[in-house]
């Protein structure tokens, strides 16, 4: 490694030749050996590609596969380019995530295109060894327009000279226009390739924007913490400690649950028994829902004490609701540490603070549909303002919930998929969006302890939320397990001066509907803890 500076005037590493060979080396035998095998060695019937009128439009175009040929020699222009050891590593980590999900789709769903052109036809040399080499499979989505498109931005990322690039980008409309010439590829796969390198560059290339992360509400809110835990410093750093006697057996009785209640739906729909499976399907809710809530304790890595453990067992319960963890942790972490700024996603009058019906069609919405939107919506805001790692994190996250539920739709019918794991999870947006919003829903964000809702339910209530009802507690403490936020309630409540709470998130909801005609918004439940216990 050599240092060196780059354009911001940071010391930066500079690779070398040796290194940059062998990525290249990997990178290459990564794309061939296992792109051939795929398409050799089928699991599944392809599926054929549609052909356009611009495919029957294009004429075949034999010498024209020298274009197409010409991409190997763009792969490596990126690593020749290339002087510090962060884009190095982001590029090659593009690189290979291009590959590796594109071979994930050729494996478990193959495309293949009709053959457009008789072997009488073939007269070029090099086509001929083209054609003998490679099939007609792994066609969506095309890794000749992905990895073009892809080398072709970072080279532009690289190199500001615009001769360069417009030579470059003729380059690559000349590889994209040889795979339709050639017959080797159709429209719509070479559009899902480019859109596939397209959005992995962005992804992880894209600028993102400093910004301070200081704010006023922030200190508010550390003044509040410090206020409460002045003189049980001690018991509260206690209540911050991990048990892992406690966390097993929050594993082991949930996870019970969702194996419960899978049973008990796919003996209901196999045997047509329906008490079987109005029985399974709350219960696998109940299960899917507590793995929300324990991946909400690994976002603040208070899931495992081990910071290792604590990310592999929060991405595998993410896995069980369509989630990424790093996505959500991203969002989560923001919207804790700017609560009360107009940074903070998760207060609506950020996005529409007049006119208020507006806004209180937004929370509506978040009663409704929220959660699905929230499904699309935190990748694409946590990659806009995670950091190079968290990208990384987030698109290997994503694949990884790719492979893994296409495994899962191979194996499993999908009548049993739809009863046994969607439609609980149904459920649990339901429970979510009505909990989400119970939390912040019409409060005072400007206050740290009016900006988040307690809720004092049924205990059986609080333990099937894994005493997450202790919402403003938990606000003001988030390392403290979730276990332990019973105790810290105990301990913190009656000094509040102030709070908005409620016995019941069904009050809470009819509190609102009832202040809804009137648009009013007076936070709901307001009390103070601190007049009552004098």
């Amino acid at each position: 490694m050599r240092l060196r500076d780059n354009a911001a005037g940071m010391t930066m590493l500079a690779p070398t030749k040796i290194r940059k060979a062998g990525l290249g080396l990997a990178l290459g035998l990564f794309v061939t050996v296992p792109y051939f095998l795929i398409e050799h060695y089928l699991l599944f019937t392809p599926a054929p590609v549609p052909l356009t009128w611009i495919d029957r439009t294009i004429p075949f175009f034999p010498l024209a596969i020298w274009w197409y040929v010409s991409l190997y020699l763009l792969l490596p222009l990126p690593l020749l380019l290339v002087r510090d050891s962060v884009d190095l590593r982001q590029m090659a980590f593009g690189f290979g995530w291009i590959v590796l999900a594109s071979q994930v789709v050729f494996v478990f769903w193959p495309t293949a295109i009709a053959t457009q052109i008789s072997s009488s036809q073939v007269t070029d040399p090099l086509l001929r060894i083209v054609l003998a080499a490679d099939t007609n499979g792994n066609a969506i989505p095309s890794l000749h327009a992905s990895l073009a498109v892809y080398c072709a931005l970072c080279c532009t990322r690289l190199v500001k000279n615009w001769k360069f690039r417009f030579a470059l980008w003729g380059w690559v409309v000349l590889i994209l226009a040889s795979t339709l010439l050639t017959k080797r590829h159709a429209f719509v796969d070479i559009c899902a390739g480019a859109a596939l390198g397209w959005g992995a560059f962005v992804a992880l290339f894209r600028e993102r924007r400093e910004e301070s992360l200081e704010c006023e509400a922030l200190q508010a809110t550390l003044r509040a913490r410090e206020d409460m835990s002045s003189g049980f410093e001690g018991e509260v750093a206690r209540l911050a400690t991990q048990d892992w006697r406690k966390r097993a057996l929050d594993f082991a009785l949930f996870l019970a649950f969702g194996v419960c209640g899978v049973w008990l739906t796919v003996t209901g729909w196999t045997n047509s028994q329906s008490f079987l499976l109005a029985a399974g399907v709350p219960v696998t809710a109940l299960a899917l829902n507590a793995f929300v809530l324990l991946m909400h304790d690994g976002m603040h890595s208070s899931l495992f004490p081990n910071r290792r453990w604590n990310r592999m067992g929060s991405v595998l319960l993410g896995a069980s609701f369509l989630m990424s963890y790093s996505a959500y942790r991203v969002m989560h972490t923001r919207h804790h540490r700017f609560l009360g700024d107009a940074r903070d996603p998760d207060d609506y009058q950020n996005y529409l603070p007049r006119p208020r019906a507006l806004l209180w069609s937004l929370h509506f919405t978040r009663l409704t549909v929220g959660p699905v939107l929230y499904l699309a919506l935190i990748p694409v805001l946590a990659l806009k303002y995670g950091t190079g790692e968290d990208r990384r994190h987030i698109l290997a996250e994503y694949l990884f919930l790719l492979t893994a539920y296409s495994v899962l739709w191979r194996l499993v019918p999908g009548h049993l998929l739809l009863v046994a794991w969607l439609a609980p999870l149904l459920i649990v947006a339901i429970f979510t969006a009505i909990r989400g919003f119970t939390q912040h829903g019409i409060t005072d964000a400007s206050d740290p302890y009016i900006a988040s809702r307690t809720i004092l339910p049924n205990p059986l209530v609080g333990f099937f939320l894994l005493h997450e009802n202790y919402h403003l507690e938990h606000h003001l403490f988030p390392e403290v397990p979730s276990y332990h936020l019973p105790r810290l309630h105990r301990l913190i409540w009656l000094r509040l001066p102030r709070v908005v709470s409620g016995r019941s998130y069904l009050g809470f909801l009819a509190r609102f509907l009832r202040a809804t005609p009137r648009l009013d918004e007076t936070p709901i439940g307001l009390e103070s803890p601190a007049e009552k216990s004098t």
